[in-house]
């Protein structure tokens, strides 16, 4: 089960936003160019405030409350240093984001800015503006060095230009129940990728912190697989934490290209490993286990329920909250140490009217200043070198939300070891398909080699293919 209580934004809404792209496409009209000169950082604006008056940007995205309140706040900083700029801030609830952003692109009356997890499906439907010049002649964003890379421009170019910036980026790794490991005599997973647990040490760590009602471990005579009373690990199927263990084995999902590798034997080799965490060596629950319990896998290693959890960088802002000694590690590695890394998106509107004025505002949404606020509380993690930086670290890092060593979980495990996680057009489609081939898979009623059939992953490609024509 994911911890979807937790974060009902960035990761789970990327796909259900991926999803709407399409359906947006569906609009049909491609909204017209906008002229404007692209400017710098500190460059003019267009419309009215060249004749003195105040330029409005709209912006649409969504977020929890939480996230709500930090855009605020960075948002009065920002019209505190553009008064000729007025902002028009779009909060919109997660559920109704998608019908909004089609029913305005359908209308013709686009956001100048808005998020989106799937800025691909946008790009080659023409609804966003080529930003390429805006960044490069920007004296901050333009420097080399700026962004992280070779992610950002991984995820934020097509064909060789710049259609938006990503908000920071986000991870998969463990957390963990301090007090749990030390009681099962687990030494904790570590920060530092290059000692990453192997699959089996992972998987024997887990079987150790795996208890039946009678105090029994996995393995052992009797154990009884019906009645676990303390779980080892929670590693969710959806998207993200499902692929990122492809990624583990050397496989992948799909491509950035669009070609689906679900069935490649790498990938299907550890979808069945993950799925055998559940139905084989018992350490993990279902989804319809944890749902029985009535508790979120947050919730599950808060009480002492559950010892590992894999999840989200994000988890980091709820479970620093909970009151109980956690402690953060890299994923484990089948192959490779690796994690993904990805991240909504901020893009201009092509049908903006004011694209000097749109630049401006998305600047400052690429800046440390925006950025920042959002780490401190353990929603983001850096997408700014700058904020790498041992200075920079000190500008975010906290102390009661960070657990110890989480730096090296930014300045290592995400800078040198991440994979962006791609979303190329037509994802959303073959992700559907290939999602409902597995459910059987994770509850143990087939395996993940017999439910990528050939028929399933021609299905995916025709998706994809259609989605690029």
């Amino acid at each position: 089960m994911e911890s979807r209580q937790r974060r009902p934004m960035s990761r789970r809404q990327l796909l259900r936003f991926a999803a709407g792209a399409a359906g947006a496409a569906a609009f049909g009209p491609v909204l017209a160019a906008c002229g404007g000169s692209p400017g710098t950082q500190a460059g003019g604006t267009s419309g009215p405030a060249a004749q003195g008056g105040q330029t409005t940007v709209s912006m649409l995205g969504w977020g929890t409350v939480l996230e709500k309140e930090n855009v605020d706040k960075s948002l009065q900083l920002f019209q505190q240093r553009n008064p000729d700029i007025k902002v028009e801030w779009l909060h919109t609830p997660n559920a109704d984001y998608e019908t909004k952003l089609k029913t305005m692109l359908a209308g013709g009356t686009p956001p100048d800015i808005f998020w989106t997890g799937n800025m691909l499906d946008y790009v080659i439907r023409d609804q966003v503006l080529d930003i390429t010049d805006y960044v490069k002649a920007d004296p901050v964003i333009g420097k080399a060095d700026y962004f992280l890379q070779p992610q950002e421009t991984d995820r934020a170019t097509y064909n060789g230009k710049w259609y938006g910036i990503g908000s920071c980026y986000v991870i998969h790794h463990l957390y963990y129940n301090v007090e749990m490991l030390e009681k099962a005599g687990v030494q904790p997973p570590s920060t530092d990728a290059v000692k990453a647990w192997t699959w089996e040490e992972f998987v024997e760590n887990a079987r150790k912190l795996t208890l039946d009602a009678a105090g029994k471990h996995p393995g052992e005579d009797g154990f009884d697989a019906n009645n676990i009373q303390q779980w080892g690990v929670s590693w969710a199927t959806w998207n993200l934490p499902r692929d990122v263990v492809a990624y583990m084995n050397g496989g992948d999902f799909i491509s950035k290209d669009g070609v689906c590798k679900a069935s490649d034997p790498a990938t299907v080799e550890a979808y069945q490993a993950l799925a055998d965490l559940m139905n084989k060596h018992h350490v993990a629950p279902q989804t319809a286990q944890l749902d029985q319990l009535g508790m979120s896998a947050v919730q599950m290693m808060a009480s002492g329920k559950l010892a590992m959890l894999a999840d989200g960088s994000w988890s980091v802002m709820d479970i620093a909250t909970l009151g109980f000694k956690f402690g953060c590690g890299v994923l484990p590695k089948i192959k490779t140490a690796v994690t993904e890394a990805q991240a909504h998106m901020h893009v201009i509107a092509k049908g903006t009217k004011n694209p000097d004025a749109a630049w401006k505002l998305l600047s400052f949404l690429s800046s440390d200043d925006y950025q920042r606020g959002l780490c401190k509380v353990g929603l983001w993690l850096p997408s700014h070198t700058s904020l790498l930086s041992e200075e920079g670290l000190k500008s975010w890092i906290t102390p009661g939300v960070h657990p110890d060593g989480y730096e090296q979980i930014a300045t290592d495990y995400l800078a040198k070891h991440s994979r962006i996680y791609p979303y190329p057009p037509g994802y959303s489609e073959a992700n559907t398909i290939i999602t409902a081939a597995l459910d059987p898979v994770w509850i143990g009623q087939s395996s993940a080699a017999d439910a990528l059939t050939a028929d399933v992953i021609k299905q995916a490609e025709e998706a994809l293919a259609k989605a690029k024509a």
